[in-house]
């Protein structure tokens, strides 16, 4: 069998052996840099080659049609830590990527909602990262409205400017927009086309997230043009749910306390 078609093949089962697992990163809140918000990223848990990031395995699921699957797998995962978190005594969002080809069934919402109840994870802990470049498909619009209803987040990830916010946008219910890390990356040097996206989502009553903070000029400036929160190595690199866990526990100084 062809190496790509083992892939293919092996990416196809990967859901369902529960082989598809999530590393979370920090998101913390650019007026003080607690952490208020994790993301969820996808990691291929492989019997054979090990761990592999997204960047081996996310094209060829988009082009295979297994992005639906593995979608659903990190909408599991997501939820569990959030519920994790919630009995440790912590609130704290997560959010988790969306494909298109996910946005397209008639059933997402519904699967979202009972994934949540299913968990016991509040609406407003979960948001939904929009990570395609083009506009979401035609159902995506009922869809997002009905999970926004019940409290939902819904979040425009990698945002490059202000036409693409709007082109991509449209009329979805978007509550957060997400500036990609190749602006964040030359913000020190250039913030014309950043401080147009902070003032467009302002304008629009949205939360700004800088993407890619890994210095702390650049935290600096994030903080100068008023991001309301940032993600970046500069605040840890993505962890397993045990790691990440026991540095909120760190954090907070100890036990949480309920904050719910």
């Amino acid at each position: 069998m062809h190496g790509n078609q083992r892939v293919v093949r092996d990416l196809r089962r990967a859901a369902v052996r529960g082989e598809i697992v999530a590393e979370f990163q920090s998101q913390v809140d650019a007026r003080d840099g607690r952490t208020v918000a994790v993301e969820a990223l996808s990691r291929w848990r492989h019997p054979q080659r090990g761990v592999l990031g997204p960047q081996h395995f996310i094209p060829i699921a988009e082009e295979t049609r297994s992005m639906d699957a593995i979608g659903d797998a990190m909408l599991r995962c997501a939820c569990r830590f959030a519920a994790d978190l919630a009995a440790a005594g912590r609130r704290i969002e997560v959010a988790v990527n969306v494909a298109a080809v996910q946005l397209e069934r008639a059933d997402f919402a519904e699967r979202v909602l009972d994934r949540l109840r299913t968990d016991g994870v509040r609406p407003e802990v979960l948001m939904l990262e929009l990570t395609e470049s083009r506009p979401s498909p035609a159902a995506a619009e009922g869809n997002l409205r009905r999970v926004r209803a019940h409290g939902v987040g819904v979040s425009l990830d990698d945002v490059r400017s202000v036409e693409e916010a709007e082109f991509r946008a449209g009329a979805l219910p978007i509550t957060e927009l997400k500036v990609d890390r190749s602006l964040i990356q030359h913000v020190t040097e250039e913030r014309t086309e950043v401080a147009r996206l902070v003032r467009f989502a302002r304008d629009r009553g949205l939360r700004t997230v800088a993407e890619g903070v890994e210095t702390e000029l650049q935290w600096e400036a994030v903080r100068e043009l008023g991001f309301d929160r940032a993600q970046g190595f500069l605040f840890g690199r993505p962890s397993t749910p045990e790691r990440m866990t026991a540095r909120l526990r760190a954090e907070a100084g100890g036990p949480a306390q309920s904050e719910l």
